[in-house]
């Protein structure tokens, strides 16, 4: 399986870790491996229901929980749109409802309504924060789901060329151009660099898997 990880500050213990799920409407456009995020325990939007049925299942209470923070968040941005740990707290919770509805709830609209109001908010936290590789590679990860290609590369080459070295943006991006843009030879690099930075033995042999969905990828197109 392929790991996404987000990294900012609610989200640094726990990664999200991608499951191989091919959706109906799809949150990018076609999906061929490593597709739905599943969290931790981040076309036109439509109106999100506030009120789902409770049914007593984790995932619904999940869900009132996160829907419950937003509109304190968006409340507390009423009075101060500047807040950058509020704004960083709305992406957050948008992301992980587009992860729940992406997944454990199957309703993959509502998913990529959340993606998008995530990457909203990790804009907005950005533009105030430009240093914070951590929003940045979160907001690129929002879009990348969000189906918002070009400004998910964007800030993607952006974390990367804020720091090299960081492994996330680096995962991240290789993943994005794996199954967003089919450039599995661009993915390959983004991994062989991380290797290069002499990881842990459990990271290097994350990634040397990762290298090898990739290849054979690669394989199956000749």
């Amino acid at each position: 399986m392929m790991k996404l990880f987000r990294r900012n500050k609610r989200a640094a213990k726990v990664p999200f870790i991608i499951l191989v799920v091919a959706l109906s409407v799809g949150l990018v456009g076609s999906f061929t491996i490593w597709s739905v995020p599943q969290i931790r325990v981040n076309r036109a939007p439509r109106p999100v229901n506030t009120n789902p049925p409770v049914t007593g299942s984790r995932e619904n209470d999940v869900v009132q929980k996160l829907l419950t923070n937003i509109r304190q968040y968006e409340q507390v941005l009423k009075a101060n749109p500047d807040n950058l740990e509020v704004l960083v707290d709305l992406g957050n919770d948008h992301y992980d409802l587009g992860v729940i509805y992406a997944g454990e709830l199957n309703q993959p609209e509502k998913a990529f309504e959340h993606f998008a109001k995530a990457t909203e908010a990790y804009q907005k936290a950005i533009s105030i924060d430009p240093e914070n590789i951590n929003v940045r590679v979160d907001l690129a990860t929002a879009a990348f789901y969000s189906n918002q290609y070009d400004l998910a590369e964007e800030h993607f080459k952006k974390a990367i060329e804020q720091d090299p070295n960081f492994i996330n943006a680096r995962r991240n991006y290789g993943v994005f151009l794996a199954q967003a843009r089919g450039d599995y030879e661009g993915a390959i690099a983004q991994w062989e660099a991380v290797l290069a930075l002499n990881p842990s033995p459990d990271v290097r042999k994350d990634f040397e898997e990762l290298i090898k969905q990739a290849q054979a990828e690669l394989k199956a197109k000749q």
